[in-house]
């Protein structure tokens, strides 16, 4: 039985041709062939015939493909790991021409050599495999075998040179040239046939063409060799006449083509060069990148050995060790392609891996080699490559580090910074580019990652401006982001494919899961319930995902992921419920425990979901003590989870996380985030039906709208009549003290007493929630003070304060509101303890917001007390302290500023600030704040307006 594989797959028994009708069938056997007599994994075989969607059954499948070809009388053997062809060399027209290559090699004279290796390559009869396969399979399963019918025909052009078929060689070799114009070796060719024919000029044409096309197309310069040829003709070398027609034609320049565009390397770049070709090594140095997918390890490589390449007159061997499957290849076949590189005919290649490491090591003994090792694996098919001699060195890239070369010099390659990015982007666009808001938003989202900017740039430079808008809106789409990042046959995800094929299978499921996690940035601690074991066997998965660049180590405990690797990650993710569950739950004991420790008195998040059990040990230990810090550290996070949350309908974790962030949220005075999350939350669980869950979550919507905000009076109705249907009269009462605050701002004072007087009758003779006795006191007391009832309102005061948890937030609003109405009673000194006592409940707070409260009226204090340069200094601190001043802050600061122009004698400016401050007021709606101010703008005496009315 013959097979024919040099071209469309042929299967011959004597004179029949055997028709195979399947086409999956017609593949296996032609894999099979291309490595015939050797066992194929199955799992290889499987990846072949269904690269993209496996049937779930494919290893019987495949047993089904090989019984048929049995059937049709082809010898197979093997089983359930794995099947091998075995047929005689002789059998297919591969295994002849690689024999017929051998014998011809093996002759001594240049034109039997030249006829024997021109029958051998009139065996093909066109492209490997052309119906059968795709192009990137293609590639993996052809490419090597392309590769020596190209060698074969290097050296038979050669061997023509060397015969004096000059002429008959200018009928193919323009043809060939514009084929591949990087094969110098084919260039040098063309120009030596035609200078041998007397056609000088046209060969120096020759030379001058290829060096355009090399810069413009590619960036690169001739080889040596080809510029000493040049040279040569110029001069007219007699030698060039000679059989050594083309010199250093065996020397090897595999260098792939050295990028156009490289930024942010050059200190990189002259640090290996300097390494690499110091004169007075004693050993072949080794220069090892390593870094993330797409972070430019590979062009920066290839920089490297061209800048370096002049100090290696031996010639450049370049190897890639991963297939384009991301399969490694394996050292024996990289060893032979490398020894046939360097003049090795296939029949002077030995056998076994451990005899070619031998050869390669005694060939490179004496030589200037320079090896460059792409997409390395693992260490020790490293050693197995490299060259021997001091005059030799390597160049070596990999996504992980390889700490076993223990000889080598290792560099990490970090993404690019914004500007450094910036520049490089817009030199791949070529053009001006207005839309600044676009332009960042696509360099933020390419994480300075050289191969996702070349992406965006390679798009943008080939179509007009109105693409980039559109290109930004896509990359903020988490499941649009990496289609944006393609471009021909670029694309991030499959980089990220064969970062993600070198990591083991718990790293895996924790970069998969960490895409629930919603955030950029995030504490190791996370890992441990997305993967469901301890915290230090989640942080020894992240140490290897920093390893291969998958996630970027930000400080000790602390990791972030770019957007793009998140957005690979949570496609990838199967099965998120148990993970999510599980993070969710760990991330509200958490929140729990740091909420407990801010000792802010806030009661409404108690009744809701409470984990009490530890799960998270070391966790709980370090936030221990720095709750306040530890939730500005977290809080993104533990919003992202409430939003994950509410997505996944598990409403009770959501409302519980919610609630408890919303302490934190007014202390930190965070409002767009408490609001965004409070109004989500109620919108769901109205859809949802969750009764008392929508009742807590709207008592704390309304005290975040705020009560003089009109948005905030229908919510704070709706929650006590839903709390009315509840029954629950810890809900009523709840309810009742927002109630209060509500009709009071819009100056219904007799509603506002008569609700609080009802919460406190529920509280004391209807086993209501004591623990809000005291905030009931508040309303009251508050009552009283725009009554203008001073000796009631301090009464109502102190009671809170006698029933209020020492040091929390309420103590604090009690403090605060009791000073304001000592002050206006002239009782300063006890003002003064009032506001001392209120310092000292919000320092370990640590709230600008509330600082700001206590300086503004701390100054109302010295206002009354004639300081009013210190007045003065503390209304500038409390606007000071915060970046954005709120409404309430923003008040205070009007009000006592107004009574500082007043106190000064400046009524017109006391007026105007009145005035302003009125119009604010009625502008947003606040009835009771303008009730307030165009009371004093109509009874202050200072006023002369009022005088003179």
């Amino acid at each position: 039985m013959k097979f024919r594989l040099l071209g469309a797959l042929e299967v011959h028994d004597g004179a029949a041709e055997i028709k195979l009708v399947r086409r999956q069938e017609r593949l296996l056997l032609a894999v099979l062939l291309l490595r015939a007599n050797e066992l194929a994994a199955t799992e290889q075989l499987i990846d072949v015939l269904w690269p993209d969607d496996p049937p779930a059954d494919a290893r019987g499948a495949l047993q089904v493909y090989v019984s048929r070809l049995r059937k049709a009388g082809i010898v197979i053997d093997g089983g359930r790991d794995g099947y091998a062809v075995r047929v005689p060399a002789s059998s297919t027209d591969l295994g002849r021409f690689r024999g017929a290559v051998a014998a011809a090699r093996a002759l001594p004279d240049p034109t039997g050599r030249g006829s024997g290796l021109r029958a051998a390559l009139e065996l093909w009869r066109g492209e490997l495999l052309p119906e059968l396969v795709d192009q990137a399979i293609r590639d993996r399963l052809c490419v090597p075998v392309e590769e020596e019918r190209r060698s074969a025909l290097d050296e038979r052009i050669q061997a023509d040179l060397a015969a004096g078929l000059h002429a008959d060689l200018l009928t193919e070799l323009p043809a060939l040239v514009e084929q591949d114009p990087t094969r110098e070796i084919t260039v040098a060719a063309l120009m030596t046939a035609l200078h041998r024919l007397g056609r000088r000029q046209d060969a120096l044409d020759v030379y001058s063409a290829a060096t355009v096309r090399l810069s413009d197309q590619f960036g690169l310069e001739p080889a040596p060799a080809l510029r000493r040829l040049y040279a040569g003709i110029l001069r007219n070398d007699p030698a060039l006449t000679a059989d050594l027609a083309a010199p250093d034609t065996t020397v090897p320049r595999e260098l792939p083509v050295d990028i156009s565009v490289l930024v942010g390397r050059d200190e990189l770049v002259a640090e290996a060069v300097e390494i690499l070709t110091r004169p007075d090594r004693d050993r072949a140095p080794v220069y090892h990148l390593w870094g993330g997918a797409g972070v430019g390890k590979s062009a920066s490589g290839v920089r490297i050995a061209h800048r370096s390449a002049e100090a290696f007159p031996d010639g450049q061997l370049f190897a890639r060790l991963q297939d384009v499957a991301g399969e490694p290849v394996p050292a024996r076949a990289l060893l032979g392609r490398m020894l046939r590189s360097l003049g090795l005919s296939s029949g002077e290649v030995p056998d076994g891996v451990d005899e070619r490491r031998a050869v390669l090591r005694e060939r490179t003994a004496d030589l200037a080699l320079l090896v460059v090792l792409d997409d390395a694996l693992d260490a020790e098919t490293v050693e197995y490559l490299l060259p021997q001699g001091p005059r030799s060195a390597a160049i070596v890239t990999s996504r992980a580090p390889l700490p076993e070369l223990s000889t080598a010099v290792h560099r990490r390659v970090a993404g690019l910074d914004p500007e450094v990015s910036r520049g490089l982007l817009l030199r791949l666009i070529g053009r001006p580019v207005r839309d600044e808001d676009s332009i960042n938003v696509v360099i933020d989202h390419s994480a300075g990652l050289p191969l996702a900017l070349r992406i965006v740039g390679s798009r943008l430079a080939l179509s007009g401006d109105d693409l980039l808008p559109e290109l930004a809106e896509s990359l903020g789409v988490e499941d649009q982001r990496l289609d944006s990042m393609v471009a021909g046959d670029l694309a991030v995800r499959t980089s990220l494919d064969r970062t993600v094929i070198l990591v083991d299978a718990e790293a895996r499921h924790l970069l998969e899961r960490l895409s629930l996690v919603g955030v950029a940035e995030f504490p190791a601690w996370v890992a441990a319930p997305l993967l469901d074991t301890d915290e230090s066997v989640g942080e020894a998965a992240f140490a290897r995902l920093v390893d291969l660049g998958l996630v970027e180590l930000v400080n000790r405990g602390r990791y972030k992921m770019h957007a793009l690797v998140r957005s690979y990650a949570a496609e990838r993710l199967e099965a998120p419920a148990e993970p999510l569950g599980r993070y969710l739950l760990s991330s509200l004991r958490l929140l729990v425990v740091a909420d407990d420790g801010l000792g802010h008195g806030f009661t409404t998040a108690q009744a809701v979901l409470t984990p009490r059990e530890t799960v998270l040990e070391q966790a709980e230990h370090d936030l221990a003590g720095n709750e306040r810090q530890w939730l500005g550290e977290s809080w993104q996070l533990l919003h992202a989870a409430a939003t994950s949350a509410i997505a996944a309908r598990r409403l009770e974790v959501a409302t519980a996380l919610g609630l408890r962030l919303f302490s934190f949220y007014t202390i930190a005075d965070l409002r767009e985030p408490r609001h965004e999350l409070l109004l989500e939350l109620q919108r769901v669980l109205r859809d949802a039906g969750e009764l008392e869950l929508l009742v807590r979550t709207e008592i704390c919507l309304v005290a975040a709208l705020g009560s003089a905000n009109p948005e905030s009076w229908p919510v704070a109705e709706e929650s006590w009549q839903n709390a009315q249907r509840s029954g629950s009269v810890e809900l009523k009462v709840r309810t009742l003290i927002n109630l209060a605050n509500s009709v009071r701002r819009q100056c219904d004072f007799d509603r506002d007493k008569e609700l609080s007087e009802l919460a406190l009758d529920l509280i004391d003779h209807h086993d209501g929630p004591v623990i809000v006795r005291h905030v009931v006191l508040r309303n009251l007391g508050q009552n009283s003070v725009v009554r203008r009832d001073y000796p009631a309102a301090v009464e109502w005061f102190r009671q809170l304060l006698a029933e209020a948890a020492p040091g929390t937030v309420n103590e604090f609003f009690g403090q605060n509101t009791l000073s304001e109405i000592l002050v206006k009673q002239g009782s300063l000194a006890e003002a003064e303890a009032a506001l001392h006592r209120a310092r000292e409940i919000c320092a370990p707070m640590q709230s600008p917001y509330f600082d700001a409260q206590v300086d503004c009226l701390t100054a109302y204090l010295e206002i009354h007390r004639g300081n009013l340069d210190e007045a003065q200094r503390l209304l500038d601190q409390a606007r000071g302290r915060l970046e954005r001043v709120p409404v309430d802050i923003d008040m205070y600061l009007s009000e006592y500023g107004s009574e500082l122009a007043m106190v000064r004698g400046d009524a017109a400016t006391g007026r105007r600030i009145r005035l302003e401050m009125l119009a604010t007021m009625e502008q947003r709606g606040d009835l009771l704040g303008a009730y307030q101010v165009r009371y004093e703008l109509d009874n202050d005496p200072r006023d002369p307006h009022n005088r003179q009315v």
